[in-house]
Order: C-alpha cells, then sequence, then structure tokens
C-alpha cells in the first residue's frame, strides 16, 4: 500500500487574552484549549516585548498553530515573568517593580545624612529655663518674705494698741492738771483783789 505525500496544511489562530491586574503584579490570561505545556513556548526579547508560540495537530494533515506578540508594561519585572499552563488556559505572570519614592530622592539628591541634634545647645536652652525658673521663685520667695514683713503681727497690734492708750491717759491728765492750775490762779487773782477792796485806806 502506497504512503500518502499529503503536505499538512496549518490553521492559524488568534487566541482569545485578558488582563488580570492584582497586587504587586500582572497577570496575562491566553486561552489555548486543546494544547499541552510541551506545544506552547513563551519568550521575551530585547525591548520588553514577549512573544508567545504554539502549535499542535488537530489530525494526520491539519495543524492549529498561533503568534501572540505583546509588550511588557514598563512597571513589570521582565526578570520575574513566570508562565504556567492549567486546564486549557496559559497564566503568564509579571510581578511590578518595587518602587521607593525615597531611594529615587537620594539617588537624585545623593545621600541623605541624618540629622544630628546639636546637644549642646539642647543642654544651654535647658540650663536657661532652669536659671528663669530658678530666678522667678526667687523673686516669689522674696515678695511674699515682704508680705510677711509688712503684715502686721497681733503682739505689735496689741503694743501699739496699748501705748495709744498710755499717750491719750497722759493728755487727760496733763488737760486736767492745766485745767486746775488755770482755776487757781483765778481763784487767787480774784480773792487778792477781794482783799484790797476791804483794807481801808491809811491816813497820816
Amino acid at each position: 500500500m502506497a504512503r500518502s505525500n499529503v503536505k499538512p496544511s496549518y490553521e492559524d489562530f488568534e487566541p482569545y487574552c485578558k488582563w488580570r491586574i492584582e497586587e504587586g503584579q500582572k497577570t496575562l490570561e491566553v486561552h489555548l484549549y486543546g494544547f499541552r505545556k510541551e506545544q506552547v513556548r513563551v519568550q521575551v526579547i530585547n525591548g520588553g516585548n514577549m512573544i508567545i508560540t504554539g502549535e499542535r495537530r488537530v489530525d494526520e494533515s491539519r495543524w492549529t498553530r498561533f503568534l501572540k506578540e505583546i509588550k511588557v508594561p514598563k512597571e513589570c519585572n521582565t526578570n520575574e515573568i513566570r508562565a504556567r499552563l492549567s486546564t486549557g488556559i496559559l497564566y503568564i505572570v509579571m510581578p511590578m517593580k518595587i518602587t521607593l519614592p525615597s531611594s529615587k530622592v537620594s539617588q537624585e539628591n545623593g545621600p541623605t545624612k541624618p540629622t544630628k541634634i546639636n546637644q549642646d545647645a539642647v543642654a544651654k536652652d535647658t540650663a536657661t529655663e532652669n536659671l528663669d525658673g530658678a530666678a522667678e521663685n526667687n523673686k516669689m520667695a522674696t515678695v511674699n518674705a515682704a508680705m510677711l514683713a509688712t503684715r502686721p503681727t497681733l503682739r505689735s497690734f496689741i503694743m501699739q494698741l496699748k501705748d495709744s492708750f498710755l499717750r491719750l491717759e497722759m493728755r487727760k491728765k496733763m488737760g486736767v492738771n492745766v485745767a486746775v492750775a488755770a482755776v487757781l490762779t483765778i481763784a487767787l487773782a480774784v480773792f487778792v483783789t477781794f482783799k484790797q477792796r476791804q483794807c481801808p485806806p491809811v491816813e497820816n
């Protein structure tokens, strides 16, 4: 029996694709029902392009194949791309790059030096505050002492009151003595006048 020399024919198709964005990564899903993992190939070439190819035999003379080229997102790390084929779907996981804004700023402006606290200035300010507080306390103590010194005590008040009474008594006594002396003087003058009137003139 003669062998058939029929050339195989290829049928090209465009697989269905969709993106899925997750935290920290992007995933491209390529629907390839009927394909096995050894029939699919994923390549990342220079420039950030990804080429996905695959072919499989349908029957003795017919093959199906595809070629898909996509641009890897700039925010994804091309060195960490991984692919797996499960239940007819090719999952191509592309982790995102870890960006540190502070590192970028440090690279542009040079290494950032840690801020150094001037301990001398802090100690000086603290000492100044302590001196000010001590001066304020001394001032308050002086004011309180002055208030206590000027505040009359009960004993001094009694002594002052007693002295005032003594002075008043002395003034009263002096007033009485003056009045008695005046009365005596007046009485003496009246008596002398009266006597002079009673005595008759002396005749020679």
